[in-house]
């Protein structure tokens, strides 16, 4: 009857290496179970292993470090765990509460569909010369009627977006053009040149290098963006609600929202 010794020995084994110390640091063992909790990928993965013990060491050394300097017992520290507790609580709750209220895979589509209408329809590759006075900005026309090299006077003369790059702009929408350039972009042709526009910055010489239909993600690519969007509406929704039917009583006035402070050349 030698089976049963064998047995209990087996035991013991996988027993401690299921428990097994990854390091210990000062006599406290940092487990494989702590690093795999820390970082999964680390399972079955030596060097993962062995990078996320290093940093629970760090976290160890400085956590003794803080506890010798009585942080613990802190008011700062307190107050920390004290707030840090309250998000913890309100997290919790909107994911409960989003749990028995979901983001339905309808209002989803609902969004997406209503942000597919109101997008632009059209794109408009540009580039641009920016420089400070009108003859200036003369002298570079008629360079570029003579064939100089737009993206070589960008780069030399231009005080504007990205002149290294010969002042392109990339590919906008009609909301995202100024409005002295808008107004004359349905003259353009590919590849001809604008100008000179009087804008905030001085005067623009602009070259229209493309058009195009307007390019739209598809709803898997923007779906989580959409779902967030979503959320933060229902969750000041159900927050208005709740004012609601509180019994909230401002102390001293304090229900009046502050006026924004004026600006530097707001007073006269």
């Amino acid at each position: 009857m030698r089976v049963k010794p064998v047995l209990f020995s087996l035991a013991l084994m996988i027993s401690a290496s299921a428990a097994a110390d990854v390091a210990t640091v000062d006599g406290q063992p940092i487990t494989e179970a702590q690093v795999i909790a820390a970082n999964p990928a680390a399972k079955n993965n030596p060097a993962a292993m062995h990078d996320t013990a290093d940093v629970l060491i760090n976290r160890i050394l400085l956590q003794q470090k803080a506890k010798a300097a009585g942080m613990e017992d802190s008011d700062a520290f307190r107050q920390t765990m004290a707030k840090d507790r309250e998000n913890l609580l309100i997290s919790l709750y909107l994911n409960q509460y989003f749990t028995q209220h979901p983001i339905t895979k309808a209002e989803i589509q609902a969004r997406y569909d209503e942000i597919v209408k109101s997008a632009p329809k059209r794109e408009y590759r540009l580039r641009e010369i920016i420089v400070a006075n009108d003859s200036d900005a003369q002298k570079i026309l008629a360079d570029l009627r003579k064939g100089a090299s737009f993206s070589n006077l960008a780069a030399t003369h231009s005080q504007g977006p990205n002149p290294v790059l010969g002042g392109e702009l990339g590919w906008m929408s009609k909301e995202q053009i100024p409005a002295p350039i808008l107004e004359h972009l349905a003259s353009l042709k590919p590849l001809e040149v604008l100008g000179p526009l009087s804008v905030p910055e001085g005067f623009a010489i602009v070259q229209l290098m493309g058009e195009r239909p307007a390019t739209v993600l598809p709803l898997t690519a923007v779906a989580a963006r959409i779902e967030e969007e979503l959320r933060n509406q229902k969750t000041a929704a159900y927050l208005k609600q709740l004012r609601e039917k509180a019994h909230i009583q401002w102390q001293n006035g304090a229900a009046a929202k502050p006026a924004p402070a004026a600006t530097a050349g707001g007073a006269s």
